[in-house]
């Protein structure tokens, strides 16, 4: 049952012959249409404005907003404070209304641009706006409430930076002289500074903050890491693209970092002790982006109980630009069955249904019991935007969803079409205590839809491509953890 503290960690998500009704949105739901509406459609105009009013600013109330906090708190294990709490949302209330006057004024200065009375009324809108997210932002950084408010920082940063876009772009047309328009352009290039540099700062402070020495410690950390990637660090990597004379026409962005759904085990969250960093170890190192080619699933055997012991992986570099390359193994390559080779077609994989097994094994009496830790089965699904591909699955389809942590960008299309990741590389946390338990859990890397298989520069648009997107690194060079802000 969802009560009100752990609604979040608990979607109410129905799977109907394969396919994932969403019936209630989250903080992560919304701000993965958010950071999709910024990839595609960063182009000034009453468009974005009103897009922005029909993603967030225009439908949010007091317990969206609410969820908000909650998603942090839970996270960190912090209330904030009554007052504070309050006071945040009757802040974001009063900005949701604020901007949806402005939305309005803007649509009908756009329908009728040269009409004095509109015009005045634009420059009324903007400064009224821009005054109140000057004196709303400090306060969702309340002192000792810096990280549970981070994310509706955030969107409220991204609201003013839009606020100070318009006006740089279409400030002369509403009638303002060249001196205001280049010091709200000033603000604008000085507060994508200081808004980007708060938000990592934060970001970093909890999440060196819920680390912790066990399994069920790093299970917090990584879920804070995955859930502000996405509420927080993705929406900031494009701040910069607000820059309206060094971005002056429509700019594509593309999101490269990994973000990593837990390894696939149950009775993990709180049974090894002293293990965080050798699961951390498991996650994979900055590298050069590479395209998932095929999975190769091998099978042991464990008095009766078949599991996935180890893998093989084949990629290619952006482009394709080279020769397929193998992995090392990753556990050991058992023969208790035929291998199962999943090869990606579509647009990839999408979504993986596990099936983690549990067992102990009762060998007789003292130290002789034995817990066995495996997954005896997935189901991998592959993206399509037109048609339903058939599944590749490994002995058996199971029910831990990838959707339920890792949801669509868009709700309005089947997940296959709306999905917003892909899966990008499969490690193993392989263990074993002798006669006490035995360990193998795939650990699943997801990458942002928008980072694309080839690097294509249309000359409509202003393309960036990340150098993680590089087919080979130079001489003396090397991939290595980024700030945080640039998205890979």
């Amino acid at each position: 049952q969802c009560v009100p503290y752990n609604c979040l960690s608990n979607p109410e998500v129905e799977v109907l012959g394969g396919e994932r009704i969403e019936t209630g949105y989250t903080p992560i739901d919304i701000s993965l249409s958010l950071t999709q509406f910024l990839l595609s459609e960063f182009v000034p105009g009453a468009g974005f404005v009103l897009g922005l009013v029909d993603i967030i600013w225009g439908i949010f109330g007091p317990s969206q907003w609410d969820a908000f906090l909650v998603q942090i708190e839970q996270l960190i294990n912090q209330r904030i404070e009554e007052f504070a709490r309050n006071q945040a949302i009757s802040r974001l209330e009063g900005l949701s209304n604020l901007y949806q006057i402005y939305a309005e004024s803007f649509r009908e200065w756009e329908a009728d641009p040269t009409n004095p009375a509109l015009r005045e009324e634009m420059r009324i809108q903007f400064n009224d706006m821009n005054s109140a997210l000057t004196t709303a932002i400090p306060l969702f950084a309340v002192q000792n409430y810096q990280v549970p408010l981070l994310s509706v920082y955030v969107q409220a940063a991204n609201l003013h930076l839009s606020v100070l876009r318009d006006v740089s772009v279409f400030g002369q047309r509403w009638g303002f002289d060249a001196a205001t328009i280049n010091s709200r352009y000033n603000d604008l290039t000085r507060l994508i500074g200081n808004y980007t540099d708060y938000a990592v700062r934060w970001y970093n402070t909890g999440l060196e903050r819920v680390w912790g020495p066990d399994s069920r410690d790093w299970v917090r950390y990584n879920q804070f890491r995955r859930e502000l990637t996405l509420t927080v660090l993705d929406i900031v990597a494009l701040f910069s693209n607000y820059d309206s004379r060094r971005y002056p026409i429509r700019t594509v962005s593309q999101l490269t970092r990994e973000i990593y759904t837990n390894p696939v085990l149950e009775n993990f969250d709180g049974s090894f002790r002293g293990m965080a960093q050798r699961i951390e170890q498991n996650i994979r190192q900055p590298h050069l982006m590479d395209i998932l080619n095929s999975i190769t699933i091998y099978t042991d055997v464990h008095r009766g109980f078949n599991y996935w012991s180890g893998h093989q992986i084949t990629a290619s570099p952006v482009g394709f630009s080279g020769p397929e390359f193998a992995f090392p193994l990753f556990g050991n390559a058992g023969n208790a069955a035929p291998p199962v080779l999943v090869s990606l077609t579509g647009l990839g994989i999408f979504r993986t249904l596990s099936s983690p097994l549990y067992r102990r094994i009762i060998l007789g009496s003292g130290p002789n019991n034995q817990e066995l830790f495996v997954l005896d089965g997935t189901e991998f699904s592959f993206a399509s935007l037109t048609t339903n591909l058939p599944s590749t699955i490994y002995r058996q389809r199971g029910t831990v969803d990838s959707l339920d942590v890792i949801p669509p960008q868009d709700n309005s299309v089947p997940p296959r079409a709306g999905f917003s990741h892909r899966l990008s590389h499969v490690t193993m946390l392989s263990q074993a205590a002798g006669a006490v338990y035995t360990l193998r859990a795939p650990t699943f890397s997801w990458q942002h839809r928008s980072a694309e298989f080839n690097n294509i520069i249309p000359s409509s648009q202003i393309t960036q491509i990340p150098l993680t997107k590089s087919t080979n690194l130079g001489s003396g060079t090397s991939v290595v953890k980024g700030p945080g802000f640039t998205g890979g």
